[in-house]
């Protein structure tokens, strides 16, 4: 009887540790505007033209991508040369889950954020990998969704709401304002 309560505790406790160790895992670093402009390659305001499948191979396996183009319209940090478009090519599946027979599986890989072709984002982008894989800085934190038009009175807001970097959605004009400032101190 004794032996079976020390087994069920430290059951308890195994789970309870693995859970713990899951969810650390997932979390990502809570960034403000300036870690987001230190941590870019790139910083634009950008179109999303095109979503496709992809694959990357990296030690010895290979893995699914989804391929962004996006029309850069106004480059705020870093250089984009004389072609204004960029390709992000980040793990992820454009299906969102994968039949094998009777079996289903979801996508494990879904933590990028997912570009709506034609929408408008200011985007903050890491330096490709040597296998050429790049994503937004602090994924959500990193990709401002704009709204509202096509102007500076358009308001913008990343896909945290802007929590931790400002109170809600801004002005599209404070939020570059901001990082100009940063960038060009």
């Amino acid at each position: 009887m004794r032996h079976q309560k020390i087994f069920i505790r430290l059951a308890i406790l195994l789970v309870f540790s693995f859970v713990t160790m899951a969810a650390s895992a997932a979390m990502v670093i809570k960034m403000g505007l300036g870690d987001l402009v230190d941590n870019a390659d790139k910083i634009f305001r950008g179109t999303v033209l095109s979503k496709e499948p992809g694959t990357v191979s990296m030690g010895g396996s290979e893995f699914s991508t989804v391929v962004y183009t996006v029309e850069v319209n106004e480059a705020l940090k870093g250089d984009f040369g004389a072609k204004p478009m960029v390709t992000l090519t980040m793990l992820g599946n454009l299906k969102q889950d994968v039949s094998t027979g009777n079996a289903k599986r979801l996508s494990v890989i879904d933590m990028n954020p997912d570009l709506a072709v034609g929408s408008d984002y200011v985007l903050f982008t890491t330096a490709a990998s040597s296998a050429g894989l790049s994503t937004t800085v602090g994924l959500g934190q990193g990709t401002f969704r704009i709204f509202d038009g096509a102007d500076s009175r358009d308001m913008t807001a990343n896909l945290l709401n802007n929590h931790g970097i400002f109170d809600g959605p801004v002005k599209y004009i404070e939020l570059t304002s901001a990082i100009s400032a940063l960038v060009n101190p």
